[in-house]
C-alpha cells in the first residue's frame, strides 16, 4: 500500500514511519524548505535556542518511546531547576507550593504567598462545600469550572495565567474536558478538587510546587534533535520518502485512489492544522472541510535573547514565569532557558525566552521584529531585572498554529471523525483534535497511519 502524506510536521513524519512497519510505502509532501513543524533548535556560539517548543511531558508515553526507537535515549535530559513564578503588581512572586494548574492542594501555602486578597482565599477554601456540578454536564469552561469552585480572584490571579502559558486561550471558551480532564474528573469523584488534590499529594505524587517539574524531557542538543531524527529516518528508510518544497494545493479522490500534486496513492493522510487541511479535502469532502474551518487557532510570537550574566540583578531561580491578563502586559510568559535546561548557554551568559501572544494579543505576531523586542525586552527588563542590551536576539512568529479547544471541542472532533470515516484509506493527523503536545501529535500521525491501513484490509 502506497500512502501520501501530507504536512512534514512530527505527526506527518511519525505517520510515515508508522506506514513502513505496516509493511507500506509512503511519501511525505512538505511545503517548506525543512520539515518537522515547530520542533527547531538552533545552535549557534554556544547557545542552544529553541525556535519552537522547548519540552516533552512524559506522561504520555509517545515521544518518549519515539525517541528510544530513534537511539536517542542516551540524549534524555531532564529540567535542570524547578519552580516557575507568576506576576503580581509587577512583582515576581513564586508559585504556592501544592498548586496545579487551575487549582491549590495547599491552602496554607497559597495563602502565605500573598498572591489572594483575604476575601478571596476566604472564597477558595469554601470549595469543599461547594456542590459538584450534575454529572450529565459533559464539558464545562475553564472560566467556569474555576470561578465556580474557587471563585473570580484565583481564576484571574493563577488559573488563567497557568493554563494560558499552555493553550494561550480565553479561559471563558476553553474546554477544560479536552485539556485537563482530570479536574472535571476530580470534581465527581471526591466532590471537591482540593480533597482530591490533598488525597494526590498524601501519595506522593505532587511535588514541592505542585507543577510536575521531573516529568518534562529534553535533548542534550535542544528539542529539534527529535524532529531531525525523524526526519533522517524518514529520509534513509527504504519505504519511506521526505519531499520539501512540495505545496500541495488540493487533493482529489478518483475512483478508489488519492491523487496528490499529479500522482496515484492507495491512501491518504492529511497532517495539517484543521484549517490548511480544509483547503486540502474540500475536492471530495465539503462538509467535512466546513468543519475543519471551524476549528479556531491563535497566533503569538516569542522573543529569544541571549546576554551577560552580569546584567541580571540577581541569579535566574526558578524556569520562569507567567503574566496574568489582568496585568495588562503583552508578555504572557518566560522561560529561563539556560536556568532550566543545562548547556544551553556558554558559561556566564544566560538565555531567555519571552512569548507575547495569547488570546488578549494575538495580533502582535503581525508586528515587526523591531517592535517585538522592544517590547519583549522592555517586559523582561522591568520583571526580571537586566540591564543593558542583549547580545544575541532571535524573534519567530507563529501564526494560526496554536489550536484552540473551546467547550464542546471534543464532541465537534468525533463528528469530524465521523465524516472522516467515510472515505477508505483516509485520516487526519495533528494537534487539531486530541491533544496539543508533542506526546499528543506523535500518537496522532502513528494512529492515522494504522486507520489507512486498517481501512485497506
Amino acid at each position: 500500500m502506497r500512502v501520501a502524506i501530507v504536512g512534514g510536521g512530527i505527526s506527518g513524519l511519525s505517520a510515515a514511519r508508522r506506514a513502513r512497519e505496516l509493511g507500506g510505502e509512503a511519501v511525505v509532501f512538505e511545503q517548506g524548505p525543512r520539515a518537522g513543524g515547530m520542533l527547531r533548535t538552533e545552535r549557534v556560539d554556544g547557545f542552544v535556542i529553541e525556535r519552537g517548543p522547548d519540552s516533552i511531558l512524559t506522561t504520555k508515553p509517545a515521544a518518549l518511546e519515539a525517541a528510544e526507537a530513534l537511539g536517542l535515549a542516551p540524549r534524555i535530559v531532564r529540567t535542570a531547576i524547578r519552580g516557575a513564578h507568576v506576576v503580581r503588581a509587577g512583582a515576581l512572586v513564586p508559585v504556592p507550593k501544592g498548586f496545579q494548574l487551575v487549582a491549590p492542594a495547599d491552602l496554607d501555602a497559597l495563602e502565605r504567598s500573598g498572591l489572594m486578597s483575604a476575601a478571596g482565599m476566604a472564597r477558595v477554601r469554601e470549595e469543599p462545600n461547594v456542590a459538584p456540578r450534575d454529572a450529565s454536564v459533559e464539558d464545562e469552561s475553564l472560566g467556569s469550572f474555576v470561578r465556580r469552585r474557587f471563585g473570580e480572584e484565583l481564576l484571574t490571579r493563577l488559573a488563567q495565567p497557568m493554563a494560558g502559558g499552555i493553550y494561550g486561550a480565553d479561559p471563558d471558551k476553553l474546554s477544560l474536558r479536552a485539556t485537563m480532564p482530570r479536574f472535571l474528573d476530580m470534581e465527581l469523584a471526591h466532590g471537591s478538587v482540593i480533597r482530591a488534590l490533598q488525597a494526590t499529594a498524601a501519595g506522593g505524587a505532587a511535588d514541592a510546587q505542585g507543577a510536575r517539574y521531573g516529568l518534562f524531557i529534553s535533548f542534550d542538543t535542544g528539542i529539534g534533535t527529535l524532529a531531525e531524527a525523524l526526519v533522517s529516518d524518514v529520509q534513509s528508510g527504504e519505504r519511506t520518502e521526505l519531499r520539501l518544497d512540495a505545496a500541495v494545493k488540493n487533493c482529489r479522490r478518483v475512483g478508489g485512489h488519492y491523487e496528490v500534486m499529479g500522482e496515484r496513492f492507495d491512501g491518504l493522510v492529511v497532517a495539517l492544522q484543521g484549517w490548511r487541511a480544509a483547503a486540502l479535502v474540500s475536492d471530495f469532502g465539503a462538509e467535512l472541510a466546513q468543519a475543519l474551518a471551524a476549528i479556531p487557532f491563535g497566533s503569538g510570537a516569542i522573543v529569544t535573547f541571549g546576554l551577560d550574566e552580569s546584567q541580571l540583578d540577581k541569579p535566574l531561580d526558578a524556569a520562569g514565569f507567567v503574566v496574568p491578563a489582568a496585568e495588562g502586559r503583552e508578555i504572557m510568559a518566560s522561560t529561563y532557558s539556560s536556568a532550566k535546561w543545562a548547556g544551553r548557554a556558554p558559561a556566564g551568559k544566560a538565555l531567555l525566552r519571552a512569548f507575547l501572544g495569547g488570546h488578549t494579543h494575538g495580533h502582535v505576531a503581525e508586528w515587526d521584529d523591531a517592535r517585538l523586542q522592544a517590547v519583549a525586552w522592555r517586559n523582561l527588563r522591568e520583571l526580571v531585572g537586566i540591564k543593558g542590551e542583549p547580545e544575541l536576539v532571535r524573534v519567530d512568529r507563529w501564526r494560526r498554529v496554536m489550536p484552540r479547544y473551546h467547550v464542546d471541542h471534543l464532541r465537534r472532533i468525533e463528528a469530524i471523525e465521523r465524516m472522516v470515516s467515510e472515505y477508505p484509506a483516509f485520516s487526519l493527523a495533528g494537534n487539531s483534535y486530541r491533544g496539543v503536545g508533542i506526546p499528543d501529535s506523535i500518537r496522532s500521525g502513528q494512529r492515522a497511519a494504522d486507520q489507512v491501513f486498517a481501512a485497506a484490509g
